[in-house]
């Protein structure tokens, strides 16, 4: 690739920065704001060098430009706002307290493959719907799941603070209703499920979110996940009342049925971290029941979604979710995108817009 400008060079090395920041090191783990730093200094002294010796070389002094220090902006002397928004973005994930790392899309198929077909109500299938399911809603520990050491947490009416089957409502094509019956014998003919979330910690109780079958995907099918679950509460025989989080202890019906609790979803998305991205020591413990929120999160700004979508989509009213977004993979290639796409002579800069 040929370098044109000081500027381009510059795009480069904010582009290796975010690259960096998404751990793609000698160590290949997530760093520091201060090791990019010194990731950048030293591969701009190697450029630099490398250009003098070029010039050298060719016995040339009429182009000074292409050994200044790609990491500096030559119009302020200082360095150049692409990169240092990219360390800026990395210092403020530092600086979070308690941070938790996301659920991801990977560690939801690696939770899949633990699940056997002849145990359908094992804690590692409950735990695999629960996270298909959480990647969409950003659900709370609280509202389908248990503390350790407590009984069931509960609303200021009694009723359990957990998704009960009263809180699922079923829709055909064209948002025709499906009753629960036919929902469980028929479930292909389920293309949308409403999910009500009773009473929140926004207030805003009785809310309902719509969570469609994502066709031809049904591995990561929120609709699916629901019918699952619904199925299952119908065959261990629970209560009306009693929360939807429930697994058998040998992974069939005739189980002993225990609830899902914090040290469940933990262990589960540790473990699927460690195997996943190698994951290891005291790191783990940023992955816990608050993940599924956090991914959920990542997740829909992975996907360009605005901030506004993005707070009324997983139930917030303040901008508080700002402090879970962080440099991403899909980031990094629409900057790369930007760099391969970027024309100097086009007058419109319009995707696909013709060069003048």
């Amino acid at each position: 690739m040929q370098i044109r400008s000081h500027r381009e060079a510059s795009l480069i090395f904010a582009c290796y920065a975010a690259f960096l920041s998404l751990g793609h090191t000698l160590l290949c783990k997530t760093i520091k704001s201060a090791t990019i730093e010194n990731y950048l200094r030293t591969a701009a002294n190697y450029v630099r060098d490398a250009r003098r010796r070029l010039l050298d070389m060719n016995n040339s002094n009429s182009n000074i430009i292409t050994w200044q220090d790609p990491r500096i902006d030559m119009t302020t002397g200082r360095t150049d706002d692409r990169i240092a928004s990219v360390i800026s973005e990395v210092k403020r994930w530092e600086n979070i307290p308690n941070r938790k790392e996301p659920l991801t899309v990977d560690m939801i198929h690696y939770q899949s493959l633990q699940c056997n077909k002849n145990t359908p109500h094992s804690e590692a299938a409950v735990m695999y719907d629960w996270e298909v399911f959480g990647i969409y809603a950003g659900n709370r520990l609280s509202e389908w799941a248990q503390y350790d050491g407590k009984d069931i947490v509960e609303n200021i009416d009694g009723t359990a603070k957990a998704f009960t089957i009263s809180d699922f409502k079923f829709f055909g094509e064209n948002r025709r209703h499906v009753s629960f019956h036919d929902a469980l014998q028929r479930p292909h003919l389920v293309h949308t499920i409403d999910v009500t979330w009773r009473f929140q910690k926004n207030g805003n109780n009785g809310e309902k979110k719509t969570f469609v079958r994502a066709f031809g995907h049904p591995t990561l099918c929120a609709v699916s996940a629901l019918l699952r679950i619904a199925e299952r509460w119908n065959a261990l025989g629970l209560p009306k009342e009693h929360p939807l989080a429930a697994y058998a202890t040998d992974g069939t019906a005739n189980g002993e049925t225990k609830l899902i609790r914090e040290s469940n979803i933990n262990a589960a998305l540790r473990n699927a971290a460690s195997n996943v991205y190698g994951v290891k020591g005291d790191d783990l413990d940023r992955f816990t029941s608050h993940s599924i929120r956090v991914g959920a999160c990542v997740a829909l700004h992975a996907a360009n979604i605005s901030a506004l979508n993005i707070q009324h989509a997983l139930r917030w009213k303040s901008d508080a979710f700002l402090i879970y977004l962080r440099n991403l993979p899909c980031q990094a290639q629409r900057t790369a995108r930007a760099v391969v796409e970027f024309n100097p002579h086009c007058l419109n800069l319009m995707p696909g817009a013709p060069a003048a």
